[in-house]
């Protein structure tokens, strides 16, 4: 796939996990729209799986991001009880916890 293409697609990606993080965390951000350290322009993945990052000071954000942990989309901090139940809500309608480690781009 060339450059463009990939990123193209990848932002038709974020913006569709982007949407989904922002009705149940409210203020969210994207992130990766090509995979990190995918051979080629690879845009991130369709799969959509939630992770939450623990912050500091009891508060955490949540993460959408693709099956290879490529972050999509990531809420604001949030306090932690409440990153942990948007992350119930998500997993509810369908977008299950990704069990490891996500990547992010800072």
């Amino acid at each position: 796939m060339d450059y463009f293409a990939a990123v193209q697609e990848g932002k038709r990606r974020v913006n569709r996990a982007l949407t989904a993080l922002q009705k149940v965390a409210g203020p969210s951000y994207p992130m990766l729209i090509l995979k990190l350290g995918a051979p080629g322009w690879t845009p991130v993945g369709e799969e959509m799986m939630n992770k939450v990052v623990p912050g500091k000071n009891s508060t955490a954000a949540l993460v959408i991001c693709d099956a290879g942990g490529n972050s999509k989309a990531m809420s604001a901090w949030l306090p932690a009880e409440e990153a942990e139940e948007a992350s119930r809500r998500l997993d509810a309608e369908g977008i299950p916890v990704f069990p490891g480690e996500v990547k992010l781009p800072i």
